[in-house]
């Protein structure tokens, strides 16, 4: 079986238990953004690592479509006893995940913390 998510420029990471993925702006375009989470999680089961790290430190703000499918994505990794983890989020784009009240459904790390991982 092919996956889509060969297309991508990303860049791919693997850490004991997951995979780090470093997105761009483009790939959380509220038009794709379905494919794009369709492809991550396909990633994080081609893969065997159960968690999956997204690093936003490129990315400025997003739609709120794209808040809807970082939290499914999250449940489906979830259901198959992993998780996600949004690393390096500026404190804009942090402020909006606190403002949808995503802050205690996700785990979400801010630029400056000192702990990004694990």
């Amino acid at each position: 079986m092919a996956f889509h998510f060969c297309a991508h420029s990303w860049e791919v990471r693997d850490v004991a238990d997951g995979t780090i993925v470093a997105l761009r702006n483009r790939d959380l375009a509220s038009d794709t953004v379905a494919d794009l989470i369709d492809d991550l999680f396909a990633l994080v089961q081609e893969s065997g690592r159960p968690n999956l790290y997204l690093d936003f430190s490129a990315i400025g703000l997003v739609g709120e479509i794209v808040l809807e499918k970082v939290v499914v994505l999250d449940g489906q990794l979830r259901e198959r006893g992993g998780k996600l983890t949004l690393l390096k989020l500026n404190a804009s784009l942090y402020e909006m995940f606190e403002a949808n009240n995503l802050t205690a459904v996700l785990d979400l790390r801010q630029a400056d913390a000192a702990e990004t991982l694990v």
